[in-house]
């Protein structure tokens, strides 16, 4: 059952990206706290949004291995995009001493609701199809 697809992806995208946006200003109102980095930070979370997205969607492609090994694996491509991404940018500019460790809490933090989210949804479309199925096989 394949949940993101080509008509839905952008509007998902969307969703999560307004979603983790809304998120961070409530924790800054919260902490009183002014980001000077306003701009590259809502790039960033977009380009968040847009790779856990796709990250995700690959979940239909990989359904014949265990679930377990496939949320790993998902979480495990995405952190790895995003140490690269570092890595390179590193190349380029200075980055700060704990640029490993904050992208790593800033995209396990997004991953990890977005996956609940969509998996909530999977398993929910899931038992509804069962249920469908069972009906079917009632009324034969």
């Amino acid at each position: 059952m394949k949940l993101i697809n080509k008509r839905n992806f952008i509007s998902i995208v969307c969703i999560f990206f307004t979603l983790i946006t809304c998120g961070k200003l409530l924790y800054e109102r919260a902490l009183n706290f002014t980001d000077r980095y306003y701009t590259d930070n809502i790039f960033t979370i977009l380009g968040f949004s847009v790779l856990i997205t796709l990250i995700l969607s690959l979940h239909f492609y990989l359904q014949k291995f265990p679930f377990w090994l496939v949320i790993i694996a998902q979480y495990a491509l995405t952190v790895g995009i995003v140490f690269l991404a570092i890595f390179i940018h590193g190349r380029f500019s200075t980055n700060a001493p704990t640029a490993y460790w904050d992208m790593f809490v800033s995209i396990t933090i997004p991953f990890l609701i977005g996956a609940l989210v969509y998996y909530i949804c999977f398993f929910v479309q899931i038992k509804r199809a069962n249920k469908v199925l069972e009906k079917l096989n009632s009324e034969e």
